[in-house]
This record gives C-alpha cells, structure tokens and sequence, in this order.
C-alpha cells in the first residue's frame, strides 16, 4: 500500500451506536475531520435529525476504520455519493454501509460488497400497505403481522444495498425470502429496540452499550430468490 500507510484489519466490522453516543465522540467543528464532499452534503441537509444522523454515522465510520490506517492522524478521504454508500478515495477494496433509524446509527466496513439495514423497533400501521411487496406470492395476503413485515423489509432493504440498488416497489416485488436453518444471504438480529439486517452472515455486530449483555442475538437467516436476475 501507499507509503506502508496501510495495514490488514479484519474482513467485516459492523457496528451499532446510539446517535447521541457519536455525536458525544466527534468534534464539535464537523469541517475540521469530515472530508470536503461529505462537508458538502452535511451543509446540504436542513433537518436537524437528518444532520444528526449523517454525522453521527459518518464518525462512527471513521472509528471503524481505524484499524486499516497506520497513522491514526492521517485524515480518510471519504467521498459522498448521492443514493449510493459512500468510498474511500485510496482504499477502493474497501466497502461502506451504514443505516440509521430513530436514535440509532449502523455502520460496516468490509473487505467485500456488504448491504446493511437497521430499523428501530417501534409500531409502522403503514408497512401493511407493503404487504404485497414483502411477502412471496405463494404466501396468503394478511398472513404476516406488521413485527414480521418489518423483519422481511430490513431483510431486502440490505440485499438491495449491497449491490447499491433502490428499494422501488418492482425491485421489492422480485425478491423472494425463504427461512433457512443453515447460513444464508442475509442474517438478521434482533435486539430489544432495533433488528439489523447484514448480507454478511458471520460478523457478529458489536452495540456500543454500557449495559452488560446488551447485545443482538441471531433471529433468522434467510436466503434471497432474485426474481430479477431470471
């Protein structure tokens, strides 16, 4: 690598925070570490809880990617895509996800393409207008509450972000979910306020919480028919 700047780090790192927590962790002054494409897109986004996400997340990024620079000092040089996860100018083998969902930020860093997705756990009356898009077409209409249209949204909504797609309705409809016993496309978890979908089923994501044990357990693997790619 570049002037032995960089050094090998693990395959997956995937990690879950509180909002709060990260904003807690970064410097006030976002201009001074975020780099001049993110610092753009930053001033572009007028919602105070749309800028909280985006610098929350983008900080935890960058704690995540510690372990592959060397010199700790050295400023990352992230480009900002819009409607795509965000690169690293020098490091193209490297692959970024991140999601956030009321006070929670979710953040991966691979070695591989990997699609990530975190939902806070609270009541959504509104994904039962997506049932015909979450469920499988051999699969009764009403058949799934809203807790299980949720698990099956987190669970596409990673697949399609793992290949930088959009979740339109079509690409929804074309993706057909089956429960798997064994390792599947994509491992979801379930914690007590979010489920966290990853296409990368043998990182464990570590939740930065003081509270002992507070970590998500596996809920189910799923493997993905696309439909799409027929």
């Amino acid at each position: 690598m570049a002037n032995g700047s960089f050094i090998s780090a693990p395959q997956t790192q995937l990690r879950v925070a509180s909002v709060d927590q990260m904003l807690s962790r970064a410097p006030a002054d976002a201009q001074s570490w975020l780099a001049p494409s993110e610092w753009q897109r930053c001033q572009r986004l007028m919602a105070p809880q749309r800028r909280s996400h985006y610098l929350a997340g983008h900080w935890l990024l960058r704690e995540l990617l510690a372990p592959y620079r060397r010199n700790p000092t050295e400023p990352w040089q992230i480009i900002d895509r819009p409607s795509l996860p965000p690169t690293i100018a020098d490091r193209p083998e490297l692959f970024l996800s991140l999601s956030h969902s009321g006070p929670w930020i979710a953040c991966a860093v691979s070695t591989a393409p990997i699609g990530i997705d975190l939902e806070q756990r609270r009541p959504r009356p509104a994904l039962a207008g997506f049932d015909q898009l979450l469920r499988n077409p051999d699969e009764p209409a009403d058949s799934l509450d809203l807790d299980a249209l949720l698990q099956r949204w987190v669970v596409k909504e990673a697949f399609i972000k793992r290949d930088c797609g959009s979740a339109l309705p079509e690409r929804l409809a074309e993706l057909h979910l089956h429960a798997s016993g064994e390792p599947g496309c994509v491992c979801l978890w379930e914690h007590s306020q979010f489920l966290l979908g990853s296409t990368d089923h043998q990182v464990r994501p570590l939740v930065a919480s003081a509270v002992p044990g507070d970590q998500p357990r596996v809920l189910q693997h799923w493997r993905v028919v696309d439909r799409g790619m027929r």
